[in-house]
């Protein structure tokens, strides 16, 4: 369950950065430059083995299969999870432990609270997330350097933090490389092939045998946090609400406040929003 959430929350904040190229458009629903694509990764480090990603339909729908060997302190594990996100929902499957989840996009409930602003509304929204966006990549120390490489034919951007470093497609956000050495653990991703031709119906079919559990709960919390998140950033004093409102994490979402979480949940969040924040220096 917690999980799920730090998964939602993480979702919103990292969504937050796309809106400060806002136009007359909802920002939820920009298109990548390609229709469909398939990108091969290779594994190692840590974790040994591969990942495959299938995008379909301009970047709405997306489809996750990693399959490989983990190894920690001494014990391995076999990692096989398939994540297929369509524009209503997200699904996260287990096939060691034969076990599922779904739940609701929360692009979903953002492009409906966007849709519902007004022009003037959606201008000042843009111009809050510039205010906020900016400030906190750089007290993150995070240090981003656009059109720094060309991987696979593709300009890429690189984001250093954290001991994490990401070379994504230029204004795309799809990374193509990502090394970590965090804590003497070493862990790396590497594209090795990216093919921009069309994508089958059976990487998007739900793998058989496994049931995926809903949560009515986190889907109404995506919810509430979309109809917060977006009535406070239209306001013409959206940003400094937010500040105000979240503390030492200006980008997380209203109601969302580490001040509501135990412990244990306050340190997981904290270690998923450094990890992750390291990548949102990709979108402009």
């Amino acid at each position: 369950m917690l999980k799920r959430k730090l998964g939602m929350i993480v979702a919103l904040i990292l969504m937050l950065p796309v809106l400060a190229l806002a136009d007359s458009s909802n920002p939820w629903e920009k298109k990548l430059p390609f229709k469909a694509a398939t990108i091969y990764y290779t594994l190692s480090g840590m974790e040994i083995g591969t990942e495959t990603l299938y995008i379909r339909d301009y970047g709405r729908e997306s489809a996750t299969y990693r399959s490989g060997k983990s190894t920690m302190m001494g014990m391995t594990s076999i990692v096989e999870t398939v994540d297929i996100e369509t524009p209503d929902w997200v699904y996260s499957f287990d096939l060691t432990a034969r076990t599922g989840s779904k739940s609701a996009n929360p692009k979903k409930y953002m492009i409906e609270e966007y849709n519902r602003l007004s022009s003037a509304e959606k201008k000042q929204v843009a111009e809050n997330v510039t205010k906020i966006g900016l400030p906190v990549t750089e007290s993150l120390g995070a240090k981003v350097e656009q059109k720094v490489a060309k991987i696979l034919g593709y300009d890429c951007d690189r984001i250093q933090m954290m001991g994490t470093t990401v070379y994504s497609m230029h204004e795309v956000g799809i990374p193509l490389k990502m090394e970590t050495n965090l804590m003497g653990v070493s862990m790396k991703q590497e594209a090795t092939k990216v093919d921009e031709g069309a994508v089958g119906q059976k990487y998007f079919d739900l793998p058989k045998g496994i049931e995926a559990v809903s949560d009515p709960q986190t889907d109404a919390m995506a919810r509430s946090m979309a109809q917060q998140t977006l009535a406070t950033l239209k306001s013409p004093d959206g940003a400094k609400k937010m500040q105000e409102q979240t503390g030492a994490n200006p980008m997380m979402p209203p109601g969302a406040g580490l001040d509501q979480m135990s412990p244990e949940e306050k340190q997981e969040m904290e270690q998923a929003m450094q990890m992750l924040k390291g990548m949102m220096g990709g979108q402009k």
